[in-house]
């Protein structure tokens, strides 16, 4: 994948991308399984029979799915004793366990600053009734003696604070998360005992008093105390026989291939919001859609269908169908709110200084080769503004395809257009980045040097200064423009 190409449409079959064999999707649900410790080295895996029941699927998908994971390393057939996860000796299996390991503290890192953020945007701008609302949430929608309950609250929350707080980057990025917060949250809380039970609801309901009081910092103390019951990694509810089969079956929620419908729709939306869809101030036609994704026509004009339900696109007798003048696309979104700008640029920071640190231990030598040959091109006398944000943008892009980490190039997926739009405007906008080309060079041959030289602490020192100038800039013009 060339992060550089994200947000641009391409030539690309979607029908081809749209189905995936249920096979494949038992296969990843149970390695899935395997990579959090559910299904521990050496356990024994329910019979095939079994498992078709529990998941409504086929003999036939599952017995693939357990050959394709047999491929793959992870379980082995034992004569006499059936299909067995693979012991712990196994480099396959280490892999996989480092690997769901690093997912899960990066996914919680990034979540542990994105939950500070909607903290301190709701008790700033929801009203009374919205933040009441949220606090009714956290103290009536988890019991200790129903985790699950626990789990859906935790993520109900969330939603209803970014809602609360106006916020549409916040609600973005909340909606996109939602599935992956649930596992992440019931992965953190199942096998805790009643005391650190009671514990996570207590600091709940601080976490809601505090709100109501418009305490940010009551609010993410509370939260804090929360996420070090997690960070300390031990659990005591786990009976010693390990889960149930029936427990296994319900976890691993073995999801439907996306429709065709759901991702071209999602894929005219981004290329709306970049800009792309649009040719001579037209939106382009139903035959070019068609041809660029290699899709029918009738999909397409299913997709539009559902764009105009939404309000982002219009019918008009005389162009066609065109997008809508009363909907903000999100390069307007990111440029035409000071706050919004703001917001990106915070999330922009956690993200980036991360990733700096992460690309200096993994960066591959053809990644330093990438950065080297960018930072020589930036160095170029004369670069036109539009190839100067294009640099720009590919060096950090380049950066975040060495950091190695699937969760940051998700979140990074789920951003694109407004980090492109966020680009845009700072790079060009005098009040932002005006007459600063020579510091802006300089920070990045500081932050190219640093992850080159694979001085970790260096890199993240460097991408942090590099991108605090701008919060703190956008953060005076929001002061300014609110005075």
């Amino acid at each position: 994948m060339d992060l550089a190409d994200f947000g641009r449409p391409s030539r690309i079959d979607l029908r081809t991308q749209t189905k995936s064999a249920l096979s494949d999707r038992i296969a990843v649900a149970m390695m899935e399984l395997i990579a959090c410790g559910r299904l521990p080295p050496g356990t024994r895996l329910p019979p095939e029979r079994a498992i078709a029941d529990g998941l409504s699927a086929s003999r036939v998908s599952v017995r693939k799915a357990l050959a394709r994971l047999k491929t793959d390393g992870y379980v082995q057939a034992v004569q006499g004793s059936g299909t067995r996860v693979v012991d712990d000796e196994a480099e396959t299996l280490r892999r996989l366990i480092l690997a769901n390991r690093e997912n899960i503290e990066d996914l919680g890192a990034f979540i542990a600053f994105f939950d500070r953020q909607l903290i301190a945007e709701a008790v700033t701008y929801a009203d009374k009734g919205s933040l009441a609302a949220a606090a009714a949430i956290l103290r009536e929608g988890g019991r200790a003696e129903d985790p699950r309950g626990l789990v859906a609250s935790t993520v109900e929350v969330r939603l209803a604070l970014a809602e609360c707080a106006g916020n549409p980057i916040h609600l973005l990025v909340t909606e996109r998360l939602l599935r992956t917060m649930r596992r992440l949250f019931g992965s953190r809380v199942r096998g805790r005992g009643p005391a650190e039970l009671d514990f996570i609801v207590r600091m709940r309901c601080e976490m809601a008093d505090a709100l109501e009081r418009r305490d940010a910092e009551g609010a993410g103390a509370a939260l804090g105390r929360i996420e070090a019951l997690f960070e300390d990694g031990r659990q005591s509810g786990e009976p010693s026989g390990g889960p149930s089969a029936r427990d296994l079956f319900e976890e691993m929620q073995i999801a439907g291939p996306e429709q065709l419908k759901t991702k071209l729709t999602r894929e005219i939306s981004n290329m709306i919001a970049s800009g792309q869809a649009c040719e001579g101030g037209r939106m382009l036609s139903e035959r070019r859609l068609a041809l660029l994704f290699g899709v029918s026509r009738a999909s397409v004009r299913e997709a539009l269908a559902e764009l105009k339900n939404e309000g982002l696109v219009v019918a008009d007798e005389r162009c066609g169908t065109r997008i809508s003048p009363l909907r903000e696309d999100l390069t307007l979104l990111a440029g035409a709110d000071l706050r919004n700008l703001k917001t990106v640029a915070e999330l922009r920071t956690s993200l980036e200084v991360w990733a700096a640190g992460r690309a200096a231990q993994h960066a591959s030598d053809g990644d330093l080769m990438d950065l080297r040959r960018i930072l020589n091109e930036m160095r170029r006398p004369n670069l036109t503004a539009g190839r100067r944000i294009d640099l720009d943008m590919r060096l950090h892009l380049t950066i975040a395809r060495a950091a190695d980490s699937a969760v940051h190039l998700y979140i990074t997926e789920i951003l694109r257009d407004l980090m492109s739009a966020y680009f845009e405007y700072s790079l060009k906008n005098p009040l932002v980045a005006g007459g600063r080309e020579t510091e802006l060079l300089a920070q990045h041959e500081r932050i190219v040097d640093a992850i080159c030289r694979r001085d970790g602490a260096a890199a993240r020192d460097a991408m942090a200064g590099h991108c605090a100038a701008f919060v703190r800039t956008y953060r005076q013009l929001e002061k300014a423009g609110a005075a």
